[in-house]
Formats: structure tokens, C-alpha cells, sequence
């Protein structure tokens, strides 16, 4: 291998070999060109083409050899022998004449091979018969290695060469024209290296041509030639795609004339529809086999020529009516068809076929008593206008009906109630604990729940009884009924339903639900009121633990008004900022310095008075008030402690519904920074109820918080779920016992004890404790010598606001959009 780079790099001018590169090159391309267009032609357009290919190729290997050779270097003059010159020249044009015809003849890839392959023994030949004209003194030394190493890589780059050159796309014709372009280059430059000249020595006979003169009439001649070919190339690609052109548009109108002809015979071969056209008298004179298919007939069978009557009388048989009255039913048939017919624009006429199949005809008069008639099956499309009535009406998992139909129910039996001597039920229903179903065990079971309790109650249903499901896990029944008996025993009946055990994939689950009722007229004398009648019955029901059938009730209602009045003041509260803030000392039990204050919501409801928390908070939770309240709270106290002259820390309650907002994180954030407060001035309390909601969320979230510098305290513990559980979760930086503990602590040991346990409970953990209810001296006396932190309780200091002299604090407005 050193030996073949020296040889290239020593002995060659590298100006020659870029111009027989480059005469390579451009042969190839003309090849490539020549031999596809060669393969896509026949008969003698396809010689032409393979003899122009041929000589394209054939110049372009002769020419490459003769000006890599004037490249070459022996260190003496070049002369050839005109003849052999001659003959190199036309061995290099018939051999590779002979590959082209062998590969556009060619069927598969092997066939390409082989004819590529013989183009490289072309260029072998020609090198070696090239090589031969030279008129020298002395003799050659051959290195027989490298000479079968010539004619094979040749051989092997050439039918390379020709596969790629014949495939699709401009990719595998661009490698093709790069193989045979290292074809000839490396076997050429691979043959030199395999001869030594080092004993030959100049000789000029009669009859030779000096190597410059020739090569350069080579070069010239060779780029005349190829030059020919690829104008050739050039012209033939643009007949080529002239012609298919052409021959495009022929198809093309062809195909239009081809369409316009068969148009009317495909439409009645192979139109959906049955066509037919009968005469002024009633007779058939013309149908398409659409006609025999849907009457039932066998393939083949001819209806032209028979009349209307027999046509009916044949739609009759199929309709499997017996004998005795098939008369009498063609001419009802054929009398509802005849009236159609007379009617200026015709009609539409369905029968019901065999095979639960569905017939549509419809009769078009044309004017001179003849008409055309169609027929269709439309059994799909009723089926479908079926189906898609049924659910517009019918919830799909369950297939009770929905909440439309039983208003179209309701409408229809409260209608009857009023002129009718039977009273009417409306039931609500709503299944207990169903959430936890889909929590548990995925909503697949969840909907195999509802199927099965939807199936169980549907089969107890009588005469006078509907049973709806209105969405999620809410179903309505209603109940005519003339005696209370037919009433309670229809709703035994559907808690019986609810009632169950129902086993699942994965285990099984006890269901249940509450049921409530209410009575029309007693309850109501419109659908809407008794509807929400039952509504408040049910979920009184749900609220107590030994009733699963309720009756409405007057008090219902009335309790329903006052948290609706509550809810409608809140809102007004929010906008005309009715709320106030009042503050709770904390203080040290061994100092009894002041540690901070609670800041605690109050509300003064016009026309009520004060309102406690305990009331309207749970009412702003419902009603998505709480949030916006919670902000304002937030905001309040911070910028008044922020212009307190003293810098007592302050602790704010969060509800559990703002602990689940992402959002608080950033409210806090903006809060502390517009107001200038101290972040370690503030403390949020939070309570394990709010945490267990959603724990991983929540704790997120107060981490985040912590993050900022505040302080977050546990409110109200001991009276949680999983109190251990949650401190060792979260890094609590003090803890708030409930003021539960110390109603008894004096007197009761239990109590005491369980006291004592948290505030060791506190210093093992070393997180303060502050005791919230202290209201005596006895109490305060104990958590001193128990080792509690801090306290608060009316014997402190109760609810008020803070007044500082000549302080000027701004509150932020409230309003329901606060946050």
C-alpha cells in the first residue's frame, strides 16, 4: 500500500490527473444519463441509445488513460503506437457496449451487476491494450498482484456502479456515476503502480505519436465527444418529458370520455339505490339489478314488463303474509302507492322487509303519466336514528333514562297528579361514599358500581315508577301512588337496591346511599321546588348517620334559606368590606412578656350582629368566598403589624381550601414584600385536617413558605387524625394545643395527662408549645410547672384591636377578587 501512494505521489504531474478526473467525471454523468434512458427505450431506440452510451463511456475511459498518462512520469518521453492507440480505443467502446446491453436488458440486480462488471473488464482491457502502444526500449516488470488487483476492483466498482446508476432517485445515480468514476481511476492508477519502467528506455519509431500531441488530441476530442452525448442526454430528457406530456393529456381526456360514457352505467350497476321507470299504464320497462337485490329476488331476475300490481303482490309474498290475505293486502299496497303516484311531486313510502330489513320508495312523476321510482334500504339509518334518539334520552353507562327524559317524565306524571286523583313522589337519590370508590379502586369499578346498583333498582321497578340517573353518582325516581304503603314499599325497594356488597376485580365494596323525599302537593306544586325539596331531604339524610330515607320537612327549608341569606350577605361583606380584624395576645408563661398576637376574623352581619367563625366560615368555603377572605386577612394584618412601633409577631390562620391553592405561596411572597414586613414576624397556623386533604400538595406548599422565612405552626393539635405522623413530616416551628385540653386540665387527670405527654412531646422534638383557652390562674399555674411555652385565653388578654399613638396604617380593600 506505502508503496502504491508513493508511486501516485512521486511520479505523477497532479494537473493531468485533475483533468483526467475531471474527463472521468463527465463521462460517467453522460453514462449514467444515457444507459437510463437506454433501459426505458425498446427495439432499435433501445441499440441506438446503448451503442451512444457505448461510445460515451468508451471515449471518456480511452481519453482518462491518455491524459492520466501524460500525468505519468518515467523519467523518458512517451511515444505511441498509432494502432494499437486505434485499437485500445475501440476495445474500450465495444466492452463496455457489451456491459450496457447486458444491464438495460437486464431484469434484476444481479443482471446490472454482471453488466457493470463487464464494463469493468472493459476498462481493464483498454488500460492494459492502452498500455501495450507504448514504443519503448527495454522491457516492462509487472507486479501480477497488483494487475489482478486492478482487474478486480474494476470489476467490483463497476457493477457497483451500474446497480446504483439504474435505481430511483438522484441519490443512487449520483453514487453510480462516483463508482464508475473510481472505476476507471483506481484501476488505471492501481495498473501503473503495478508495472516498473525503471528498464525502459526511449525509442521513437516510425509511426508513433509523441505523448503530449496525442494526449492532448485525446483531451479535446474525448470533451468534444462527451460533450455530444450530454447535449444528447440533455435533449432526449426534455423529449422524454415532452412526450409524457403529452401522452398525460391523452389519458386524461381520454379518462373524461371514458367517464362521461360509463357514467350512466355505473350509476345503475352500482348505485345504493333501486331504480326504475314505469310507463303511463303502470308497467315496468326499465331497472337495474339494485331493484331484484332489495326486493329479495334471485341475481338475474328480469321485473320488465310486469306491473305495479305484480311488483306489490310480489313485495307482499316477501313479507311472508298468508295466502288468504295477500290479496287483500296488495291492493292496501298497491292503493297506498297508486295515491303517492297521482300527487304532482310524488311521495315516500317505507315497508318493512324480510331480515328486519327496512324499504324506502320513493315515486317521482315525470309528466306524461310515467314516473321513476327508487328504492332504498334505510334500515341502517332508522337503526340509527333509533339509537341516537335512545341516547339523546338514556344515560349510556346505565342505561336509564337521563335527565331530559325525566323532566319529559316528570312533566307528564305531575300533569296527571294535578287532574287525577293519585298523588306523586319525587325521590333523590345519592350514593354514600362512591368517591372513595373511584379513590380506591379506579373509575372502571366506579362505573361497574353504578351499573350494577342502576340494574338492581331498575328491576324492582312497577306500573307508575321511573328511575333516572341525572349525573355522576345522582339518580331521581318518581312514584304515582294513591296510598303511603305503595310509597314506603317502593322505596324499600330501592334502598334494598343500594344496599349491597358487590364484588370487583379487585376486592369488593359495600354500597349505599340516602334517599329523600318529597310529596307533591304537600312539598311543592312545581317541578323545580319539589325537585329541590328531595334535594334538601337527601342531604339531611346524608348529615344523619341513623336515617337513609328522609321526608322533606318545613324546617329544611327554612334552614336552607337562612345559609343561602348567609351566603348572599358574605358576598356583600366582601364587597363592602364588612369584615374587621381583632388581635389575641400570646404570651411567655415563665415571663409573661407579650410574644405576638392572633389575628382573628370578625364579622358584624347587618341586621344579626356579630356572626361567630364557626358559622360563616363554612358557609364561605361552600360558596368559594373563603379564599378571597383568607387574602384579605393576610394582607390586613401584615400591613398593620408592619406599622406597629413594636415588632410582635403576628399569626395568621389558613384554611385548608387556601392551603390547596399553589397561588398562597406567591400571595405570601408579595404580601411580605409590599407591605415591608419581616417575614420572621410572621406565622401561619394550619391545622391537620387541612393537611391530611391533600398532604403531599399542602406540604409543598408549606415548605415553600418556610422557605421565605415564616414560621408555620400546627393549630389544634391532638385532635386530628395522624398527629405523630405529621410532625415527623414536616418541621413544625411550634405547636398549638387546642383549647379542648384545658377546659378539664384542673380537675381531670386524663386530661392533664395527655398535656403533659405533648408538651414533652414539644421539648423532645424542641418545638415551643403554646396553650390556646386559658381562662384561669390554675391553668396557667400548671403549664407553668409543666414547662409550656407560651398561652393565650381570655385570662390574658381577649379579642380586641391594637391602637398605637400617631401610627396610620393602610388596609388593602376587600373585595371578592382579592389575591
Amino acid at each position: 500500500m506505502n508503496s502504491l501512494i508513493d508511486f501516485f505521489l512521486v511520479k505523477h504531474d497532479f494537473t493531468f490527473v485533475v483533468v483526467a478526473a475531471l474527463i472521468c467525471l463527465i463521462s460517467a454523468y453522460a453514462w449514467v444519463g444515457l444507459s437510463r434512458h437506454a433501459a426505458r427505450s425498446t427495439g432499435i431506440a433501445r441499440n441506438i441509445w446503448t451503442a451512444v452510451a457505448a461510445f460515451a463511456v468508451g471515449s471518456g475511459i480511452w481519453a482518462t488513460h491518455f491524459v492520466a498518462m501524460l500525468a505519468f512520469r518515467p523519467g523518458f518521453v512517451l511515444h505511441y503506437d498509432i494502432l494499437q492507440t486505434v485499437w485500445s480505443f475501440a476495445i474500450a467502446v465495444v466492452v463496455s457496449g457489451i456491459g450496457i446491453g447486458m444491464a438495460v436488458r437486464g431484469t434484476s440486480t444481479s443482471d446490472r451487476f454482471l453488466g457493470g462488471a463487464v464494463v469493468g473488464v472493459g476498462i481493464s482491457t483498454m488500460h492494459y491494450a492502452g498500455i501495450a502502444a507504448l514504443v519503448h526500449g527495454g522491457a516492462i516488470d509487472w507486479d501480477l498482484s497488483l494487475v489482478a488487483a486492478s482487474v478486480l476492483v474494476g470489476v467490483l466498482f463497476g457493477g457497483l456502479a451500474m446497480v446504483f446508476a439504474m435505481g430511483a432517485g438522484w441519490q443512487r445515480r449520483a453514487t453510480g456515476m462516483l463508482l464508475l468514476t473510481a472505476a476507471i481511476c483506481t484501476m488505471h492508477f492501481s495498473g501503473m503502480a503495478a508495472g516498473d519502467f525503471s528498464r525502459c528506455f526511449p525509442l521513437v519509431a516510425n509511426g508513433s505519436l509523441d505523448s503530449g500531441l496525442l494526449s492532448a488530441l485525446v483531451a479535446f476530442g474525448s470533451i468534444l465527444i462527451l460533450a455530444i452525448a450530454i447535449g444528447a442526454v440533455v435533449l432526449d430528457e426534455a423529449d422524454r418529458r415532452r412526450t409524457q406530456r403529452e401522452k398525460a393529456r391523452a389519458r386524461a381526456d381520454e379518462e373524461r370520455l371514458n367517464e362521461v360514457s360509463t357514467r350512466l352505467e355505473l350509476a345503475l350497476s352500482h348505485m345504493g339505490q333501486g331504480l326504475s321507470l314505469f310507463n303511463a299504464d303502470g308497467y315496468l320497462r326499465f331497472h337495474n339489478e339494485r331493484v331484484v337485490a332489495l326486493l329479495g329476488l334471485p341475481t338475474g331476475s328480469s321485473l320488465e314488463g310486469k306491473h305495479l300490481r305484480e311488483i306489490c303482490y310480489m313485495m307482499v309474498a316477501r313479507a311472508d303474509f298468508p295466502d288468504q290475505n295477500a290479496e287483500l293486502a296488495t291492493n292496501r299496497v298497491l292503493a297506498d302507492h297508486m295515491a303517492l303516484i297521482r300527487l304532482p311531486a310524488g311521495g315516500d313510502i317505507t315497508h318493512d322487509m324480510p331480515n328486519e330489513r327496512i324499504l324506502r320508495i320513493l315515486h317521482s312523476p315525470i309528466g306524461d303519466g310515467s314516473w321513476v321510482t327508487t328504492l332504498e334500504d334505510v334500515t341502517e339509518r332508522k337503526r340509527n336514528e333509533e339509537a341516537i334518539a335512545h341516547l339523546a334520552h338514556h344515560d349510556v353507562l346505565t342505561g336509564l333514562p337521563n335527565r331530559a327524559l325525566f323532566e319529559m317524565h316528570f312533566g307528564s306524571a305531575l300533569t296527571a297528579a294535578k287532574y287525577g286523583d293519585s298523588n306523586l313522589a319525587v325521590i333523590a337519590i345519592d350514593l354514600d361514599g362512591f368517591k372513595e370508590v373511584n379513590d380506591t379502586h379506579g373509575h372502571a369499578a366506579g362505573d361497574a358500581v353504578l351499573q350494577t346498583l342502576a340494574d338492581r333498582m331498575r328491576e324492582g321497578l312497577r306500573d307508575g315508577e321511573v328511575l333516572a340517573r341525572l349525573g355522576g353518582d345522582e339518580f331521581a325516581a318518581l312514584k304515582t301512588f294513591t296510598s303511603m304503603d305503595s310509597l314506603r314499599d317502593f322505596l324499600n325497594r330501592i334502598e334494598g337496591a343500594l344496599f349491597t356488597r358487590i364484588r370487583l376485580d379487585d376486592g369488593s365494596v359495600n354500597t349505599g346511599g340516602s334517599i329523600g323525599v318529597a310529596i307533591y302537593p304537600d312539598d311543592g306544586a312545581d317541578r323545580s321546588k319539589l325537585l329541590s325539596n328531595a334535594d334538601l331531604a337527601m342531604y339531611r339524610a346524608k348529615a344523619e348517620f341513623d336515617r337513609r330515607i328522609c321526608f322533606y320537612e318545613s324546617e329544611m327549608d327554612e334552614h336552607s334559606r337562612q345559609r343561602r341569606s348567609m351566603a348572599k350577605d358574605i358576598w356583600e361583606a366582601l364587597e363592602t368590606s364588612a369584615f374587621h380584624l381583632a388581635y389575641q395576645v400570646q404570651k411567655s408563661v415563665a415571663t409573661g412578656e407579650v410574644t405576638g398576637y392572633e389575628v382573628l376574623l370578625r364579622w358584624n352581619r347587618r341586621g344579626h350582629g356579630l356572626v361567630s367563625p364557626a358559622d360563616f366560615v363554612p358557609i364561605a368555603e361552600e360558596i368559594g368566598a373563603i379564599n378571597a377572605i383568607g387574602t384579605w386577612v393576610l394582607k390586613t394584618a401584615c400591613f398593620e403589624a408592619a406599622s406597629w412601633p413594636e415588632p410582635y409577631k403576628i399569626a395568621v390562620n389558613i384554611s385548608g381550601l387556601q392551603l390547596g391553592q399553589i397561588e398562597l405561596i406567591e400571595t405570601v411572597r408579595s404580601t411580605l414584600f409590599l407591605s415591608g414586613l419581616a417575614p420572621e414576624r410572621l406565622e401561619l397556623e394550619v391545622t391537620e385536617t387541612s393537611i391530611i386533604a391533600d398532604r403531599p400538595r399542602a406540604l409543598h406548599i408549606l415548605r415553600q413558605i418556610k422557605a421565605l422565612g415564616v414560621a408555620i405552626a400546627i393549630d389544634d393539635f391532638g385532635t386530628g387524625y395522624s398527629s405523630l405522623e405529621t410532625l415527623r413530616a414536616f418541621p413544625f416551628d411550634k405547636i398549638k394545643l387546642d383549647r379542648s385540653f384545658m377546659h378539664e386540665v384542673a380537675r381531670d387527670d386524663q386530661s392533664k395527662a395527655i398535656v403533659r405527654a405533648i408538651l414533652a412531646l414539644g421539648r423532645s422534638l424542641q418545638v415551643p408549645v403554646l396553650a390556646e383557652g386559658v381562662e384561669t390562674s390554675e391553668q396557667l399555674e400548671l403549664l407553668r410547672v409543666e414547662g409550656c411555652n407560651e398561652a393565650q385565653g381570655f385570662l390574658l388578654g381577649r379579642p380586641g384591636t391594637i391602637e398605637w399613638n400617631d401610627v396610620r396604617v393602610f388596609v388593602p380593600q376587600l373585595n371578592r377578587h382579592a389575591g
